[in-house]
C-alpha cells in the first residue's frame, strides 16, 4: 500500500521510527487517499509507557470500589487481590514476549491476526476496544459524581460532558502530550497511594502523639481472618479481575514506544509489582485500620473512603476535599488510558478493513482522530445509563467490563501459546524476554478465567444476561463482515521476523 507523505510528516516519522502498518500486510489493505495519512508515530517514551499500563488498572477500583470486594472477602480480600494479581502477572509478561518481539499497531490484537487467524484477531481487538470503551465511561461518570461533591448542583450530565472533552482532547492531540499527561495523572496517584500506605503504617504499628497504635487486631476480629469463608475469599478474588483490567494497555503502547524490545519487558516488570504492592498494602492497611464490616458499609461514598479517614486521623484539614480532588485525578487518568487503548485498537481493525475506513486516518503528528471519535460512544453509553438507573449503572458497566476483560486474558494466553509454538517449529531463538512456565501457566490461567466466568454468571445478574450473549454477538458480527468485505490476509509475524533476519 502507498503511503503519501508532506516533508513534515516524513520528518516526523524517521525522527519518531514511525511503524507501516501495511507493511505488515500479505496484501493491500483500505486504499489510501492522496494526502491520507494512517500511521501511528513513535513519540511515547520508556516511562510514559510504564505509566500508560499502570493507568487502566490503578482507577477507581482502588479508591473506592475495592469496599464492595471487602464486603465478599472480609480481611482475606488481601489474599484475594494476590490472586488475581498472580494471573494479570501472567498475562502481562506473556504480552510482554509477543509484542516486544512485534511492536505491531494493535498490541497483541494485532498478534492475535497473526497467530490465531482472522477471527483472532477480529475478536481480540474488537472486545479489547468495547471493554475499554465501557472503562471510560464508567470512569468519566464516575469524575462527574466526584465533581458533586463541591458542585451539589451540577447536573451529572453536564460533569460528564466536561470530563469527556478534557479526555477527547488529549486523546486528539499529539501522542507526545497524551504520554506527558498520563504520566503526570499516574505519579499523583502513585504518590497518593504511597503516602496513605505509609501513614497507615505509622498509624497500626507505632502509632502519633495522643493516639496508640491501632494494631492488628481487625484482622481476625469480626468473624477472623476468613470471615466470609474460603469461598467468599475466591469470590473476592473473581471480583479483584475487574481492577487488574487495563494492564493490557502495555501492548498497544509498543506501536507508539521510541525503543519498544526495550521499554515494553521494563514497563511490563515495574507496571506489574507496583500494582500488585500497590493493591495488596493498600488492602492490608484498609482492613487492619478499621473492621471490614465499616469498610463494606460506607464502600462507594467519598467522605467515608478508607483513604479519607486516614488523612482525617492524622489531623490533615479539609482531608475530604483533598481525597476527592485525588479521586477525580484517579478517573481522569484511568478514563485517559482506556480511550487510549481503544481508540488505538480500533484504528488497527480500520486498517484491516473490520471497522469504518475514517478510523484509520491520522493526523500529520500520529493522533487516530477518527478512531478516538468512535471510542467516545462509551461515554455517551454510560452517561444515558448513569441518567436512566444510576443507582444500578456502575455495576452493569462493571459486570460488562469484567467479562471483556477475562475474554482478553484468554485470547493473550491462547496467542501465546500459538506463539511459542510456530517460532520453535520456525526454529527461531526464545524471545529475551520470556514468560516462566509456560504453557502450564497459560492453562492454569485460561481455566481460572474460564471459572471465574461461571462465578460471575452465578452472583452477577448483568453478566448472566450479558455474558454468553456478547460472546456470541461477536462471532456473528465477524460471520457478517467476512462475507460483506474481502478482509485482508493476516499478516505473517514469524516471516517478516524471518526476512528481517537474513537481510
Amino acid at each position: 500500500m502507498s503511503h503519501s507523505t508532506t516533508p513534515e510528516d516524513s520528518d516526523a516519522g524517521t525522527r519518531s521510527g514511525a511503524y507501516p502498518h501495511s507493511s505488515q500486510h500479505s496484501r493491500a489493505t483500505a486504499p489510501q487517499q492522496p494526502g491520507e495519512h494512517t500511521q501511528l508515530s513513535r513519540r511515547l517514551t520508556s516511562a510514559q509507557v510504564s505509566m500508560i499500563g499502570l493507568s487502566g488498572a490503578l482507577g477507581t477500583g482502588l479508591f473506592l470500589g475495592s469496599g464492595s470486594t471487602i464486603s465478599l472477602g472480609g480481611p482475606a480480600t488481601v489474599l484475594s487481590y494476590a490472586l488475581a494479581g498472580s494471573a494479570a502477572l501472567a498475562v502481562v509478561w506473556a504480552l510482554a514476549e509477543i509484542v516486544s518481539t512485534h511492536p505491531v499497531p494493535g498490541g497483541h490484537g494485532a498478534a492475535a491476526a497473526s497467530y490465531l487467524g482472522r477471527f483472532g484477531g477480529f475478536a481480540a481487538r474488537w472486545n479489547f476496544a468495547i471493554t475499554m470503551l465501557i472503562a471510560v465511561g464508567a470512569e468519566v461518570t464516575a469524575t462527574a459524581t466526584y465533581l458533586k461533591f463541591w458542585f451539589p448542583g451540577l447536573p451529572l450530565a453536564v460533569g460528564t460532558i466536561l470530563c469527556s472533552l478534557f479526555i477527547v482532547g488529549l486523546n486528539l492531540a499529539t501522542v507526545h502530550l497524551y504520554g506527558a499527561s498520563e504520566y503526570w495523572f499516574s505519579m499523583i496517584k502513585v504518590t497518593a497511594i504511597v503516602v496513605f500506605i505509609l501513614l497507615g503504617a505509622v498509624l497500626l504499628f507505632t502509632g502519633l502523639p495522643g493516639r496508640e497504635a491501632v494494631g492488628l487486631h481487625n484482622l481476625t476480629a469480626h468473624g477472623g481472618f476468613f470471615a466470609t469463608g474460603f469461598t467468599g475469599m475466591l469470590t473476592a478474588a473473581c471480583m479483584a479481575v475487574f481492577s487488574f483490567g487495563g494492564i493490557e494497555n502495555v501492548s498497544v503502547g509498543a506501536a507508539e514506544s521510541e525503543h519498544p524490545e526495550r521499554d515494553v519487558p521494563r514497563a511490563a516488570r515495574t507496571m506489574i509489582w507496583r500494582l500488585l504492592l500497590f493493591y495488596i498494602f493498600a488492602l492490608f492497611i484498609v482492613v487492619a485500620l478499621q473492621p471490614w464490616t465499616v469498610t463494606a458499609e460506607s464502600s462507594g461514598e467519598v467522605t467515608e473512603s478508607p483513604f479519607v479517614q486516614v488523612l482525617d486521623v492524622v489531623g490533615i484539614p479539609a482531608a475530604a476535599s483533598i481525597m476527592n480532588a485525588i479521586l477525580i485525578v484517579a478517573a481522569l487518568s484511568a478514563a485517559n488510558g482506556c480511550l487510549y487503548s481503544s481508540s488505538r485498537m480500533i484504528h488497527s481493525l480500520a486498517l484491516d478493513h473490520m471497522a469504518p475506513r475514517f478510523a484509520s486516518r491520522t493526523s500529520l503528528r500520529g493522533a487516530p482522530r477518527g478512531a478516538v471519535a468512535i471510542a467516545t460512544m462509551g461515554m455517551v453509553i454510560a452517561s444515558i445509563l448513569s441518567l436512566i438507573s444510576p443507582n444500578a449503572a456502575f455495576m452493569y458497566l462493571y459486570g460488562c467490563a469484567t467479562v471483556g476483560v477475562l475474554l482478553t486474558w484468554i485470547i493473550v494466553m491462547a496467542t501465546h501459546l500459538a506463539f511459542r509454538t510456530k517460532r520453535r517449529e520456525a526454529g527461531l531463538a526464545p524471545a529475551t524476554h520470556r514468560l516462566r512456565g509456560a504453557p502450564l501457566v497459560n492453562w492454569l490461567v485460561i481455566v481460572a478465567s474460564i471459572a471465574i466466568f461461571i462465578v460471575l454468571h452465578a452472583i452477577m445478574p448483568v453478566v448472566r444476561y450479558v455474558g454468553v450473549p456478547y460472546i456470541v454477538t461477536l462471532g456473528i458480527a465477524y460471520a457478517v463482515l467476512i462475507r460483506l468485505r474481502d478482509l485482508p490476509i493476516p499478516p505473517d509475524l514469524i516471516a517478516k521476523e524471518m526476512g528481517a533476519r537474513s537481510s
